[in-house]
């Protein structure tokens, strides 16, 4: 892996505005940054990468089942007591969930490290999906890179499969706090994608969402049957209309039992287990 500096595009500012990267400064802070990338080689993202993501994925999956099935485990993660049938619910059903990010350390030897697994309200996906794509494509018309290259990511197409298989029948909500500029921006990138693969996307502010008669509805007081939501599980469910959540007919995206993989207390348990499977191998 390198580490390589370069020059910034002198019109990206200009090229963020065209293609609405409304987030790419804010605060006072930048947000993009062009000023270098990074090189892999195809062994480092295949066994370096790849690979320990994958293993990383399936060991917090795995811990699942057992988590539902403790009182002492759930306590522990501060997860509420009126949460826990839901969440044993959503994942003996399987709710299908969308996305997750892992946070690794690598520095270009050996297996990526885990630092923390963000598997409810990630965000990145406008930048990583698309804007590095286009200064990519950028910089090889330029010739600063050469033809060829490759981005080292197939996130929108995967989304875009993703929502495809979803189905096209009733609508999709999108919510999130509507004057949080990095979360917005993250949610038209999805809605972007979701109308693209035929549903009936449809953007709700979360402030704008209401009960029913036990049921979530939108400003036209018409149910929420789907609802993507880019806030944290861990606050919705200490809301006033947190038990509505869990008992209204809304599916979730994310589901109810990514509750568990979102907690920052799950990282000790997934250290645990490695550790267990280290000792392990090694006894054998």
């Amino acid at each position: 892996m390198e580490r390589i500096a370069l020059p910034e595009r002198p019109n990206w500012r200009e090229r963020a505005a065209e293609l609405g990267f409304e987030f790419h400064t804010f605060d006072g802070e930048p947000y993009w940054d062009e000023s270098a990338y990074y090189r892999f080689g195809l062994r480092q993202i295949e066994e370096d990468l790849e690979a320990p993501t994958e293993e990383l994925h399936q060991m917090a999956l795995s811990l699942i089942p057992t988590i539902v099935a403790s009182e002492a485990l759930l306590t522990r993660l501060d997860i509420p007591a009126y949460c826990w049938p839901a969440l044993e619910d959503s994942w003996r059903r399987r709710d299908l969930h969308l996305y997750g990010r892992l946070d690794l350390a690598y520095d270009g030897h050996g297996p990526a490290k885990l630092l923390e697994l963000n598997y409810d309200t990630p965000t990145s996906l406008y930048e990583s999906g698309f804007f590095q794509w286009i200064w990519l494509e950028d910089q090889v018309h330029r010739g600063v890179l050469p033809a060829g290259v490759d981005q080292f990511n197939s996130l929108q197409e995967q989304l875009y499969d993703a929502f495809a298989a979803h189905g096209h029948g009733a609508p999709l909500h999108f919510t999130c706090v509507g004057d949080n500029l990095e979360d917005r921006g993250n949610l038209d990138y999805l809605i972007d994608i979701a109308l693209q693969a035929g549903c009936d996307a449809r953007f709700v502010d979360l402030a704008d969402i209401g009960e029913w008669q036990g049921q979530l509805v939108d400003l036209g007081n018409a149910p929420i049957h789907e609802l993507f939501k880019l806030y944290p599980w861990e606050f919705m469910v200490r809301e006033p209309f947190g038990q509505t959540l869990l008992t209204s007919q809304t599916r979730f995206i994310e589901p109810a039992w990514k509750m568990i993989l979102s907690n920052k207390g799950i990282l000790v348990t997934v250290h645990r287990q490695g550790l267990d499977a280290h000792n392990s191998a090694g006894m054998g």
